[in-house]
């Protein structure tokens, strides 16, 4: 067990406080894509309140999660100690992603988790966000049969962005993977930059390539199916969730707690309004400038909008942050306050009178939302999304139309002026679930999680995901007869599938490295050995006159995680031509 250097008994040892009878204490790993301080976000801030609380109620916290620090070695493993929870950090700056998929099946990430599992030894696994990570984690849990709870605090399993949202700010209503052509072909460029090749999101045209996309849906549904639980913050996620065919047994809606201390002492009275505020990212879809818009609109030189919030890149689009300064130049009581912790924000909502939540895109549970409203304050927000059931349909706030900055001048004004109608939206903060009610609801979950484990066991088949190389020589040339036929759904008894050509699988990194020829062929290393179907020849470099080439013997596939049986192999050799 791996020992707080804070505690002489080691980690979790504290004894169990507040736990519910009939709940066991536990060892429960939370996977993340960024943990605080150095993520900042909703995900993030709730995902280490939970923590916290599941801490205190004698649970045995581990934190595993990505950083991103191009001053240190990529891939290092780090841990430290926040508190008694112990977080442990892989860091991946996307040095090697070569390709699309390398960005949600990343191999070294897949092994650092390894270490962690072999390392902590949960009971249970509660993933938040694998951006960053590596979708195989859920493998790697599943086939050691440690029962796996997932929280989708967004849309990224089903769209790459995250947040169904276009590059013009228009929602995906429906997902039609032609429209995702002109979204994704320009949005990863930036992250496939260490061998200057263009990544492989596109073709040889620079088209997006309908298989790069075919593949992400069927690898991210094989990946939920793992999953013996999955949650949603919100009644509304849970429903555009189950449009991506899971299987409405194993999604449950569980609306976030909140910490109501930090907020508990103040009482607001009928003040007038003298400052509005946005709090929170500083992106397109946060809507920060139809807020703007309307503010200025309303030509109010006695009242000041504070916006407090990084002003981040969003995708390809590094220009926000200029284009709303530039829409406020002019304005002395627009006021722009960057980066905040979340500790800061009742201190930041004290001397706020209305809370505005602009945001275009279908937010899944709105932590602002209720921050606002622990602080007393009247909050208007877009009617949209998970933002309706957020203010109870318009019983604890105002909703206006969404991207509508007119609507929204409006409905600020009828607030500032009627002094009646804003009391009514006055200390509302009793609505917000308590963050102690909340962990004994997802202790709820995580027994629930486990009886299905139990359930499932026997009938769960987890096949292996290969992994996409980085090394360009593992472009399959074979002839088009011969290519491996793209991969399917885990078909057959132990679930194993084809790899599309062109990428590596286990069983072919097993096969050791093969020393130069005295012709002064290459080497061929363990990531240039495309799989190959048994017989089948893939030419894989050599000097002139020369190629290297796989055959394939036939024999079953390696399958590292398959805790089933005796590991199987495959002959492969190499020879060369003359």
């Amino acid at each position: 067990m791996r020992k707080n250097p804070q505690s002489e008994e080691g980690f979790g040892a504290h004894e169990a406080r507040g736990v519910a009878e009939h709940h066991a204490v536990m060892r429960i790993l939370k996977v993340i894509h960024v943990w605080p301080p150095e993520g900042r976000g909703g995900t993030e801030a709730h995902a280490a309140q939970a923590a916290q609380a599941l801490s205190a109620r004698g649970h045995q916290v581990g934190v595993f999660a990505r950083t991103g620090r191009p001053d240190r070695p990529e891939y290092e493993v780090t841990t430290e100690w926040l508190g008694n929870i112990g977080v442990t950090r892989v860091n991946n700056t996307y040095q090697d992603s070569w390709s699309f998929p390398w960005t949600y099946k990343n191999e070294r990430v897949h092994e650092a988790f390894l270490g962690e599992l072999g390392e902590f030894k949960p009971g249970l696994v509660h993933i938040h966000h694998l951006t960053g990570l590596s979708t195989t984690i859920v493998e790697a849990i599943k086939s050691r049969g440690i029962p796996c709870v997932m929280t989708l605090h967004d849309f990224w399993t089903v769209c790459p962005r995250g947040q169904r949202m276009m590059t013009d700010l228009h929602l995906c209503d429906d997902i039609v993977r032609d429209r995702c052509f002109d979204c994704l072909g320009g949005m990863w460029p930036h992250m496939f930059h260490s061998r200057g090749e263009h990544p492989t999101i596109v073709d040889e045209r620079g088209e997006l390539s309908p298989q790069i996309l075919a593949e992400y849906d069927r690898h991210m549904a094989y990946a939920l199916n793992l999953v013996d639980l999955l949650v949603t913050p919100s009644a509304f996620h849970r429903e555009r969730m189950l449009e991506a065919r899971i299987d409405p047994d194993r999604i449950v809606s569980l609306p976030h707690g909140m910490d109501h201390a930090p907020f508990a002492a103040r009482h607001r009275g009928p003040d007038p309004v003298k400052r509005i505020a946005f709090i929170g990212s500083v992106t397109p879809v946060k809507g920060v400038h139809v807020l703007i818009e309307a503010f200025r609109a309303m030509g109010r030189s006695d009242i000041d909008l504070d916006i407090f919030g990084a002003m981040e890149s969003f995708h390809e689009d590094t220009t926000y942050g200029d284009r709303i300064r530039g829409m406020a130049e002019g304005a002395g009581n627009i006021h722009f306050h960057g980066e905040y912790a979340p500790a800061d924000v009742p201190g930041m909502l004290e001397n706020v009178d209305v809370l505005v939540v602009p945001s275009l895109w279908w937010e899944t549970f709105c932590l602002t939302i209720r921050e606002g409203l622990l602080a007393g304050l009247p909050v208007v927000a877009s009617d949209l999304g998970a933002m309706r059931e957020a203010l109870d349909g318009e019983q604890d706030g105002v909703f206006f139309r969404t991207g509508d900055p007119g609507d929204l001048r409006e409905k600020l004004e009828r607030l500032i002026d009627d002094d009646q109608y804003r009391q009514r939206f006055l200390n509302r903060g009793t609505s917000v679930k308590s963050l102690t009610d909340y962990a004994e609801e997802l202790e709820d979950v995580y027994a629930r999680a486990v009886r299905l484990a139990r359930k499932r066991a026997k009938g769960l088949v987890v096949a292996p995901s290969y992994f996409p190389t980085d090394a360009p020589l593992a472009k399959a040339v074979a002839p088009p007869e011969e290519q491996p036929a793209p991969p399917a759904r885990p078909t057959g008894a132990r679930g194993r599938r084809a790899s599309p050509s062109g990428q590596v699988s286990p069983e072919d990194r097993e096969v050791g490295e093969q020393s130069a020829g005295a012709g002064g062929a290459p080497v061929v290393r363990k990531r240039d050995l495309p799989r190959a179907r048994p017989g089948a020849r893939h030419e894989v470099g050599g000097a002139p006159g020369k190629s290297r080439t796989i055959v394939s013997e036939g024999v079953l596939p390696i399958d590292r995680w398959d805790v089933q049986g005796p590991v199987k192999t495959r002959k492969v050799t190499v020879t060369e031509d003359s």
